[in-house]
Protein backbone atom coordinates (compact mmCIF):
# COMPACT_ATOMS: atom_id res chain seq x y z
CA UNK A 1 0.00 0.00 0.00
CA UNK A 2 1.50 3.09 -0.58
CA UNK A 3 1.34 6.12 1.38
CA UNK A 4 0.46 9.66 -0.03
CA UNK A 5 -0.61 12.77 1.86
CA UNK A 6 0.45 13.54 5.60
CA UNK A 7 3.61 11.84 6.53
CA UNK A 8 6.55 12.38 8.46
CA UNK A 9 10.40 12.07 7.91
CA UNK A 10 12.28 10.19 10.40
CA UNK A 11 16.13 11.69 10.09
CA UNK A 12 19.07 9.75 11.65
CA UNK A 13 22.48 11.29 11.79
CA UNK A 14 25.76 8.55 12.31
CA UNK A 15 28.42 7.17 11.27
CA UNK A 16 29.05 5.09 8.42
CA UNK A 17 31.60 2.71 10.22
CA UNK A 18 29.60 2.35 13.22
CA UNK A 19 28.82 -1.61 13.70
CA UNK A 20 26.03 -3.42 15.88
CA UNK A 21 27.91 -6.52 16.56
CA UNK A 22 29.73 -7.27 13.32
CA UNK A 23 26.91 -5.55 11.22
CA UNK A 24 26.96 -2.32 10.16
CA UNK A 25 24.18 0.04 12.51
CA UNK A 26 22.86 1.58 8.81
CA UNK A 27 22.30 -1.53 7.27
CA UNK A 28 20.57 -2.76 10.51
CA UNK A 29 18.60 -0.03 10.66
CA UNK A 30 17.34 -0.16 6.92
CA UNK A 31 16.40 -4.38 7.65
CA UNK A 32 14.51 -3.17 10.66
CA UNK A 33 12.65 -0.66 8.76
CA UNK A 34 11.64 -2.96 6.10
CA UNK A 35 10.80 -5.94 8.19
CA UNK A 36 8.25 -3.44 10.49
CA UNK A 37 7.08 -2.81 6.86
CA UNK A 38 8.25 1.23 6.37
CA UNK A 39 6.85 2.57 3.40
CA UNK A 40 10.05 4.14 2.08
CA UNK A 41 13.90 4.29 3.33
CA UNK A 42 16.97 5.91 1.89
CA UNK A 43 20.81 6.08 3.11
CA UNK A 44 22.99 8.98 2.33
CA UNK A 45 26.97 9.44 2.42
CA UNK A 46 27.60 12.98 3.43
CA UNK A 47 30.76 14.33 1.55
CA UNK A 48 31.84 17.17 4.23
CA UNK A 49 30.41 18.05 7.49
CA UNK A 50 30.78 18.21 10.67
CA UNK A 51 29.07 17.42 14.20
CA UNK A 52 26.37 14.70 15.01
CA UNK A 53 27.48 11.19 14.00
CA UNK A 54 30.40 10.82 16.27
CA UNK A 55 33.00 12.26 18.73
CA UNK A 56 35.56 12.56 15.01
CA UNK A 57 33.05 14.48 13.34
CA UNK A 58 33.36 17.33 16.12
CA UNK A 59 36.84 18.57 14.93
CA UNK A 60 37.60 19.41 11.51
CA UNK A 61 41.34 18.96 10.88
CA UNK A 62 43.60 21.22 9.17
CA UNK A 63 44.60 20.27 5.78
CA UNK A 64 41.47 17.61 5.56
CA UNK A 65 38.18 18.86 5.40
CA UNK A 66 36.45 16.15 8.00
CA UNK A 67 38.69 13.31 10.18
CA UNK A 68 39.38 9.95 8.18
CA UNK A 69 38.16 8.26 11.14
CA UNK A 70 34.66 10.08 10.44
CA UNK A 71 32.16 8.59 7.32
CA UNK A 72 29.45 10.69 8.21
CA UNK A 73 25.77 9.10 6.78
CA UNK A 74 22.57 10.04 6.44
CA UNK A 75 19.41 7.80 6.83
CA UNK A 76 15.96 8.69 6.08
CA UNK A 77 13.00 6.85 6.67
CA UNK A 78 9.06 8.39 5.58
CA UNK A 79 5.80 6.51 6.71
CA UNK A 80 3.11 7.55 8.66
CA UNK A 81 4.05 9.17 12.59
CA UNK A 82 2.11 6.06 13.85
CA UNK A 83 4.32 3.45 11.63
CA UNK A 84 7.53 5.72 12.30
CA UNK A 85 7.06 5.80 16.58
CA UNK A 86 6.57 2.20 16.06
CA UNK A 87 9.86 1.89 14.42
CA UNK A 88 11.60 4.84 16.41
CA UNK A 89 12.55 2.47 20.04
CA UNK A 90 13.83 -0.29 17.72
CA UNK A 91 16.10 2.61 15.86
CA UNK A 92 17.43 4.31 19.19
CA UNK A 93 18.28 0.86 20.74
CA UNK A 94 20.67 0.42 17.76
CA UNK A 95 22.19 3.56 18.17
CA UNK A 96 25.05 4.81 20.41
CA UNK A 97 26.17 7.80 19.23
CA UNK A 98 24.18 10.15 16.57
CA UNK A 99 21.29 12.34 16.49
CA UNK A 100 17.30 11.37 14.85
CA UNK A 101 15.67 14.42 13.98
CA UNK A 102 11.32 13.72 12.89
CA UNK A 103 10.01 16.12 10.47
CA UNK A 104 6.42 16.78 9.05
CA UNK A 105 6.11 15.65 5.09
CA UNK A 106 3.80 16.05 2.09
CA UNK A 107 4.19 12.66 -0.11
CA UNK A 108 2.93 14.64 -3.47
CA UNK A 109 3.70 11.45 -5.87
CA UNK A 110 4.53 7.90 -4.47
CA UNK A 111 4.26 5.29 -7.32
CA UNK A 112 6.59 2.51 -7.66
Amino acid sequence: MSVEGKAKILRIFLNEKTKLGNELVYEAMVQAAFKKGIEGSMVFRGVEGFGFCCDQCRTIHEGMTISVKCQPMVIEFIDTEAKLNELLPILKGMLKTGAMIMQDADIVFNQG
